[in-house]
């Protein structure tokens, strides 16, 4: 067999290893990998080339490759000399397969970092031996706790630039190990290597520069770091895609933990249904059996409804069902996390609207504690309850990755805000109010109307007030029953305690829903008139509504023609820097995504925006 026949058949068959490498900015991770994959022998001639080098070794600096660009491949990186975003990059030995990502370490990017933690089996924690621990690293840590990465190697990198100095190796040591015992609630292993990523030194192979290290290089700890297989995790397989073929219909997906035959009973989540296993393709192949990482397609005995996101679990398996977590988050979005908001949480192939009920406290980086709070703000890691619409299975994240975790995405926008891992969930049911003999269906019989909530937001000065005002009297004159709430009237009674800071304002919309709620539920057409400039406090009123009990309608009028009109006198303030947090000035406003009615007073009277929102009414 000639030598690239060897390299492929050793490449086949040696196990796959995904590890990163993490840390603050400048403490040298994408100089680490590219020296990395130098010294393994994993770099081409033309990849050596392409960084403006034909040097293979480790001979003098003045014909050193930049390591560096050999992960960091894209332009703004190149231009700006940090990693953005998260670098992949392939190699292997003789024992082992590895995918290793270089994760950023600038702040602004931390959440990438946490998208390579979550599918790492081990991290490369780099620490600048110039500069010692830094808060980035502490976080860095922090999320790695909190994903159950817990093989570590600490490089304490630019050991050349402190002369080697072994009490200085030392003292990181300690400093490192201290933070460690800090974060990690639960037992992790770690090793300490002095390495030196520009020269080479302890990277690939040990270093006779560092006569007073007697451990193992990087590369040979990773090639020796023990692997959990998944075999003996509980068995479950998402269901990602239904294919029906000459009669017969295959539920595909990717088994994400344990390992299940042909034969086996299983059941479908949320359903509760059992059946058993009649035919197993694994990659397009028969086969009897399926383990934690194939790609399969399952034959059923019998003919069950199972859809896209549910679950195909053993019927011993004894997983947590519920519809509140009580749960660990990191937070990226630049909205604040708070009680009462409202986003759609991705478990795997499943998706199921969450509502912040509480957030109960925050990982405070610099001293490591944990410390009341009310709301998580960028990078922030902290510990809440959320609650599901939805019954949910699942496992603690202790237990299983797959099936502990969730990611956290912003209805409106569609972006990923937050990451989490679930510690517990509950069966909190719902409440049961007692009924009374005169119901809704009965009210609104009395009244001969379909009761609902027309709720109507934009700038302030749109025309929301006035359009509301004399959409009321339109609808009184033609014999309904209906009700005008205000923001103003709100606040001089029921918010009357509320301040104008983030979390009163949400408070002051989610009051605001309940109320309407009622008042529809007492038969009534519910006109409101808010402001409401946040898609996700809107999202959590319409979620208190039967379907065609909402009409939202968006008064688009243009800021321009607000500030003109300026009726209180408010724009003129918060142009002066007199109010803070002042919609459409100092704060956003997050136009709907898909509103019922949408009128723009500037190019329309408020009696055609009447006719228009009349003429909804009517058709419904």
């Amino acid at each position: 067999m000639n030598d690239t026949n060897l390299r492929v058949s050793n490449y086949l068959a040696t196990p796959v290893m995904r590890i990163m490498t993490c840390g603050s900015v400048d403490d040298g991770k994408s100089t680490f990998l590219g020296r990395l994959l130098l010294d393994s022998g994993n770099v081409f001639e033309d990849q050596l080339k392409a960084i403006g080098s034909t040097h293979h070794g480790t001979g003098s600096s003045e014909n050193k490759p930049e390591l560096a660009f050999l992960i960091d491949g894209l332009k703004a990186e190149l231009e700006q000399g940090i990693t953005i975003d998260v670098s992949y990059r392939y190699f292997f030995t003789q024992n082992r397969k590895f995918i290793v990502a270089d994760a950023p370490g600038h702040a602004q990017y931390t959440r990438n970092m946490a998208v390579a933690a979550s599918n790492s089996d081990a991290a490369i924690v780099m620490v600048d031996a110039t500069s010692g621990v830094k808060p980035q690293t502490k976080r860095h840590l922090s999320i790695l706790s909190m994903l159950r990465v817990d093989r570590l190697i600490v490089a304490v990198n630019k050991m050349d630039l402190v002369g080697f100095d072994r009490d200085r190796f030392r003292k990181i040591k300690d400093e490192t190990v201290r933070a460690i015992h800090g974060i990690y609630d639960h037992p992790c292993s770690f090793d300490f290597v002095p390495v030196s990523a520009k020269d080479g030194d302890n990277v690939a192979r040990r270093s006779a520069d560092i006569p007073w290290y007697n451990g193992k290089s990087v590369l040979e700890l990773l090639e020796t770091m023990e692997l959990d297989d998944g075999k003996d995790s509980p068995f479950c397989l998402p269901v990602q895609y239904v294919a029906r073929e000459s009669g017969r219909r295959y539920y595909a997906g990717t088994v994400i933990s344990g390992t299940f035959f042909t034969g086996d009973e299983i059941v479908v989540l949320p359903s509760s249904k059992k059946t058993t296993v009649a035919a197993l393709f694994v990659a397009g192949r028969e086969s009897t059996c399926a383990e934690q990482g194939d790609l399969v397609m399952v034959e059923m005995a019998d003919h069950i409804d199972i859809s896209r996101g549910d679950k195909v679990v053993k019927s011993e398996m004894d997983l947590m069902q519920g519809d509140t977590l009580s749960c660990r988050l990191f937070w990226f979005g630049d909205s604040p996390a708070a009680a009462g908001n409202v986003y759609e949480l991705k478990f795997f192939s499943r998706k199921i609207r969450g509502t912040f009920k509480k957030v109960n406290e925050r990982l405070e980086i610099s001293t490591l504690k944990r410390t009341p709070a009310e709301s998580l703000e960028q990078n922030e890691i902290g510990f809440a309850n959320i609650t599901l619409s939805a019954t949910h299975f699942c496992l603690p994240f202790t237990d299983s990755r797959e099936l502990g975790s969730f990611l956290v995405v912003d209805i409106g926008s569609g972006d990923t805000v937050g990451l989490g891992t679930i510690d517990s969930i509950e069966n909190t049911g719902p409440t049961y109010p007692y009924a009374t003999t005169v119901d809704r269906s009965m009210r609104a019989s009395m009244k001969a109307q379909h009761p609902m909530l027309i709720w109507m937001t934009g700038l302030s000065g749109a025309g929301k007030s006035t359009i509301a005002n004399l959409l009321e009297k339109k609808m009184c004159e033609s014999g309904y029953h209906t009700y005008l709430l205000d923001g103003d009237i709100l606040r001089n009674g029921l918010n009357s305690d509320l301040g104008f800071d983030a979390a009163s304002r949400r408070e002051n919309i989610r009051r605001a829903g309940e109320a309407a709620k009622l008042l529809v539920d007492a038969g009534l057409i519910v006109i409101a008139s808010f402001i409401s400039p946040f898609i996700n406090d809107r999202s959590l009123v319409r979620s208190l509504f039967a379907k065609g009990e909402f009409c939202e309608v968006y008064v688009s009028t243009p800021i321009e023609e607000c500030i003109r009109r300026d009726p209180k006198g408010l724009y003129a303030k918060a142009l002066r820097g007199e109010i803070a947090e002042f919609t459409g000035i100092t704060s956003p406003y997050e136009p709907p995504v898909d509103p019922e009615i949408t009128v723009d007073t500037s190019h329309c009277t408020p009696h055609d925006a009447v006719e228009q929102i009349l003429n909804y009414i009517a058709e419904d």
